[in-house]
């Protein structure tokens, strides 16, 4: 989800300083399969230097600058972010940004400080600047308000060699009427795109997989928004009733030639999402994709569940692997309920995880037209994590469009340019909706790309070396394992 301001996680480095990094990798007592590893991520982080070297810092990409460099400043600015929509004056902007900005345990830049102290009009000017900021970064991650206005935005993606994934964003259905308006929307957007598309130019890059055929449109879905109140509880007759809800937009996706991927959300929905997911596969013939996190303890169990169903049905289908967006949500409500914590709580587990489950997914991969089995796509900006699915593919004898790269629309600029360049297929991911009822997505985005944790924040980082994002996370999880038996 991306444009080329996004690209802060790359330090620019001298080619010289590349051809050290190879040299050092042949000399590394490690085996072919990570040398392949190394070799395919310098090469990617080769080609991102190069595509960066000439661009700026925009001030969106300085304030989330500072929050890496400081977690005060980051909660209490994604705090008034979240309030922002509702406040309907500059006034109400300035008095609420200096009451979350001017805290203990806030060490506000110089620039900011003072104008926040400033007079009146040079305080009404200054809230005005940071609500159009933030309407600005916004802007980068939700593409459009309306599918109308998004029409002229896809299409120059394809024309770039980009694909997508349209995801409608909005709150927790609470009523049957909103849930009505959720499938109504889906369904016109299903006539719209897939009208719209027709008469686009044919890409083969794009288009034409292993063994199969990638349709033009492809939506995803969340299955809080199919029915009112989802109740995890009483689990059969959610599941009916999420059925009922789905299956127009399944019949209308089959009918039009509209892939429908079932969007994974936080850990008490996803049995759910995967046992309507195995039950709409096997009843109706739609191109479908289900997301499946990394970061939980089930997830090896989560996708042998769905080989299975593709084997028993003699299903393609694609599942789209991920790390996971609700990290923070699922250890914090696990802690206050007594729960076990169902996430891996170390980024190098998840990312540990994510490398055996890409591998558990190939393997996978339908070797002929009309044979049941599973593709992948890898939702990861992390180029360590993109190189390793790529070296597994060549193990595995595996051509480019064997997988699929899906990325989130606003970031990560070069690295898409990198991937499409070298002939792989991108998707991005993107969000339509009004700024107020897309803030709490937008606030995800800004938390997963200023963690400490994040790519982003790594890359960032001027004492990060090229090899240290691209080392692998198996080493450091058997390191911390050995540790951990020494104590």
């Amino acid at each position: 989800m991306f444009d080329n301001s996004s690209d802060q996680n790359v330090k620019k480095k001298s080619t010289s300083e590349h051809s050290v990094l190879r040299q050092t990798q042949v000399s590394l007592p490690v085996n072919n399969f990570e040398n392949r590893i190394q070799e395919i991520g310098a090469d990617l982080l080769e080609d991102m230097h190069s595509l960066s070297s000439n661009q700026k810092e925009p001030l969106t990409d300085k304030l989330m600058s500072w929050s890496m460099n400081d977690n005060g400043f980051k909660t209490q600015l994604f705090r008034f972010v979240d309030t922002l929509p509702a406040l309907k004056n500059s006034k109400l902007v300035h008095d609420y940004l200096k009451d979350y900005l001017f805290q203990p345990d806030v060490n506000l830049p110089a620039g900011i400080s003072t104008a926040l102290k400033a007079g009146r009009f040079a305080r009404s000017a200054f809230a005005m600047t940071v609500k159009l900021q933030v309407e600005s970064i916004a802007k980068r991650f939700i593409a459009a308000s309306k599918p109308n206005d998004l029409l002229s935005i896809l299409h120059g993606q394809w024309q770039n060699g980009i694909a997508f994934s349209i995801d409608l964003l909005g709150e927790e259905c609470l009523s049957d009427d909103e849930a009505s308006e959720y499938q109504n929307k889906y369904l016109e957007l299903i006539q719209l795109l897939s009208q719209e598309t027709c008469s686009w130019q044919a890409m083969t890059q794009l288009e034409v997989g292993y063994n199969h055929h990638e349709p033009r449109v492809n939506l995803s879905l969340k299955i809080s928004s199919l029915i009112a109140k989802v109740d995890s509880i009483n689990f059969d007759y959610t599941l009916n009733s999420l059925e009922q809800a789905i299956k127009p937009i399944l019949i209308s996706a089959e009918q039009n030639n509209v892939f429908i991927n079932f969007d994974i959300e936080s850990y008490a929905l996803k049995n759910l999402t995967i046992k309507l997911f195995e039950r709409c596969v096997t009843k109706y013939q739609f191109h479908a994709g289900i997301a499946i996190q990394a970061y939980l303890h089930s997830v090896e169990h989560d996708i042998q569940s769905l080989i299975n169903t593709a084997a028993k049905y003699n299903r393609q289908f694609t599942i789209r692997l991920v790390k996971g967006a609700y990290w923070d949500y699922e250890v914090i409500n696990a802690k206050q309920r007594g729960w076990p914590i169902p996430v891996y709580t170390k980024k190098v587990e998840v990312d540990a995880s994510f490398e055996r489950m890409a591998e558990k997914i190939l393997n996978q991969t339908p070797k002929a037209v009309g044979q049941g089995g599973a593709f992948l796509a890898l939702g990861s900006h992390n180029v360590r994590s993109i190189s390793h699915a790529l070296a597994y593919m060549k193990e595995l004898g595996l051509p480019k469009n064997a997988i699929e790269l899906q990325m989130l629309y606003g970031m990560a600029g070069t690295l898409k340019t990198a991937v499409v360049n070298k002939g792989l297929r991108l998707r991005e991911y993107i969000p339509v909706g009004e700024l107020l009822p897309g803030m709490a997505y937008l606030v995800r985005r800004l938390l997963e790309n200023t963690s400490n944790e994040s790519w982003l924040h790594a890359g960032e980082s001027q004492s990060r070396s090229d090899q240290e994002l691209l080392a692998s996370p198996h080493q450091h999880s058997l390191l911390d394992e050995a540790n951990h038996d020494t104590k």
